[in-house]
């Protein structure tokens, strides 16, 4: 992966439902009035600001842009900031972070727009017929002969939800700040009520194999760095 250039500006992309909430408390801590939030708002349709990042950014206060960047809504980081070529994010089990979407949308109904909620009725019917929206996040386009190529020149690091502390831990010190386990809050956290069967879970494996490849590759390279 790539090494943090602070001379550069950075890109933290927060996948939902992957604790980038929990991890946006720290970089707030660490970048203070340098960092720059990329949040589409649902409720009024306004798009991201596009800030000027080569122009504000300087080594003594180093931007980072952190946000949802999704380029299927044309507010990705290719569609934004072309030039930013380092980035960061936190990747979770793809199974773990869909059955989180389900049920943070069923709690938030009613603040969600029509467009947001699914048809189906339960987990297993949701399983068996949602897109995943992970890699609609990442820098570009990838597939199953590149995204190894681009998580190497894209990504500073990439953290892994299930093991956050850790995670956190190694991005301090690649980004040259302090960093400890009190620091790490735990929030947006949705309770749970049903289970699913060994042959959903299956069938979800196999309908999302990029997802999955991404995100296991993403856990090997966290192993081995976690081991050097």
């Amino acid at each position: 992966m790539r090494k943090y250039d602070r001379s550069q500006p950075l890109v933290m992309i927060h996948i939902p439902k992957s604790a980038g909430t929990s991890a946006r408390v720290i970089f707030d801590n660490w970048f203070k009035e340098g960092l720059l939030t990329h949040y589409f708002e649902g409720t009024t349709g306004k798009m991201p600001q596009k800030y000027d990042l080569l122009g504000m950014h300087t080594i003594q206060t180093p931007i980072v842009v952190y946000g949802h960047f999704n380029k299927l809504r044309k507010f990705g980081v290719e569609d934004y900031y072309p030039e930013v070529k380092q980035c960061i994010t936190i990747v979770r089990n793809p199974l773990e972070l869909t059955i989180s979407r389900y049920f943070f949308i069923k709690k938030n109904i009613e603040f969600m727009h029509p467009s947001q909620v699914p048809k189906e009725d339960t987990l297993e019917e949701f399983l068996q017929n949602c897109d995943i929206n992970m890699l609609n996040h990442f820098p570009r386009e990838m597939n199953m002969t590149n995204y190894k190529e681009i998580i190497e020149e894209y990504f500073i690091d990439i953290g892994i939800t299930e093991y956050l502390d850790e995670s956190m831990k190694r991005i301090a010190k690649k980004l040259g700040f302090a960093y400890n386990s009190e620091m790490l809050g735990y929030l947006n956290v949705t309770s749970r009520d049903q289970e699913i069967s060994a042959e959903v879970k299956e069938m979800f494996i196999k309908k999302h194999e990029l997802e999955f490849a991404v995100y296991n590759y993403a856990l090997e390279r966290h192993i081995q760095q976690e081991t050097l």
